[in-house]
């Protein structure tokens, strides 16, 4: 993980006891799918700031799924802003393409593979973890 975060890869990974232990409480069972969750720290300044004071944050995707990526806060609030509190935002954003989305849940049997190819091309994310793996070995 720490090989891509923070950065524009989002890994999906298997829940687990590792997750309640987190302190998500009722949480659990609101995040994610039934089996996994897909974990991502964007390199945002504030965002980045933010996890630094408070741990990690439990938090549902930035769009309504199979919908088109939302890459800018105003996509957001058109979207969803009746359904949500408040919108986390660190001004103008350059972001025109939405994260690289990477299934990790089979990595011992069957590696990774790429959900959606984003910000972060697919050829790239499969250097860093044939590397991590090597280093690994």
């Amino acid at each position: 993980m720490e090989n891509v975060y923070p950065g524009g890869i989002g890994c999906i990974i298997q829940k687990g006891e590792w997750l309640k232990k987190l302190g998500v409480g009722a949480g659990y069972s609101r995040v994610g799918t039934q089996d996994s969750i897909m974990i991502r720290v964007p390199d945002l300044t504030v965002l980045v700031h933010l996890i630094d004071m408070t741990g990690p944050l439990a938090i549902t995707s930035a769009n309504p799924s199979g919908e088109v990526d939302s890459t800018h806060h105003d996509m957001v609030i058109s979207r969803l802003g009746h359904k949500l509190e408040g919108v986390l935002c660190d001004g103008e954003s350059d972001e025109v393409v939405a994260s690289t989305v990477v299934n990790c849940t089979k990595i011992d049997e069957s590696g990774i593979t790429i959900v959606r190819e984003g910000c972060i091309p697919a050829v790239k994310v499969m250097q860093i973890f044939e590397s991590v793996k090597n280093r690994a070995v």
